[in-house]
């Protein structure tokens, strides 16, 4: 009995259990708030219908905004460049859309038989030219779907055919550019396996990218008197002995 009652005298009541609670971690770092940035605009959104406070003013007033000019007759006239590049997307009558028969007027596309005798500048600008052209049908492909909706309108069938054969005039100008890099690619490796070719070389400073063994070896050159056996080598001047090793300027 004496016990149980010392055992039960070392807990507190029931009802002050919750005032012996832990509360917070036991730690003797303090904790990091979140800084104040005393920024007064904080808080302001238009999305929010949050409005600014009453000791708070704006910056712009309602008589200085500007009032959109909504008659056309009253509006500015927009100056444009007649020389401008972007001119370059559009028909050369300057329209939005072309009529049928200004889409049906066109050639064949350019053969990959063609394009071979063709230099790099050459396929370029065939290149740009054909990305120009299928920017300028698909514009009007577009507006034609805006004016006339799904049903279509007259030049559609004009428009897809010339489309084909600017797509395979870009298609050929690929084949040759690719068909040319595996030629190049393939005279780089064999150029690293000859000794006779120097790939470092640079022609602007009349440096050969050819030398041929035979070049620096002794040559024959013929004479009136007979054949000799001349070195190349007699032909360098003899190195000048009056200035010594000691003379050298470092």
């Amino acid at each position: 009995m004496l016990s149980s009652s010392i055992y039960a005298s070392t807990f507190p009541p029931s009802f002050l259990l919750p005032a012996f609670a832990q509360t917070a971690s036991f730690s003797s770092t303090p904790t990091h708030q979140a800084r104040k940035d005393h920024n007064r605009n904080r808080g302001v959104s238009a999305l929010r219908h949050t409005g600014i406070g009453k000791h708070q003013r704006l910056s712009v007033r309602v008589s200085a905004l500007p009032q959109p000019v909504l008659d056309p007759a009253r509006r500015s006239a927009v100056q444009v460049d007649p020389d401008h590049g972007l001119w370059g997307f559009f028909s050369k009558e300057r329209t939005l859309i072309s009529t049928p028969e200004e889409m049906n007027g066109y050639g064949r596309s350019w053969t990959i038989q063609e394009l071979r005798g063709k230099d790099w500048d050459d396929l370029h600008k065939l290149w740009w030219t054909c990305v120009k052209e299928q920017n300028r049908i698909a514009t009007g492909e577009l507006e034609r779907k805006r004016l006339a909706g799904e049903d279509g309108m007259y030049g559609d069938y004009e428009a897809s055919e010339r489309s084909k054969e600017v797509k395979q005039t870009m298609s050929a100008t690929r084949f040759v550019l690719t068909e040319r890099w595996y030629a190049y690619e393939n005279a780089r490796v064999e150029g690293m396996e000859d000794e006779e070719v120097d790939l470092y070389a640079d022609p602007e400073r009349g440096e050969r990218a050819y030398l041929p063994k035979d070049e620096t070896e002794d040559t024959f050159l013929g004479s009136a008197e007979g054949n000799e056996r001349v070195d190349r080598t007699r032909r360098i001047p003899p190195p000048d002995e009056s200035r010594r090793p000691s003379d050298a300027q470092v």
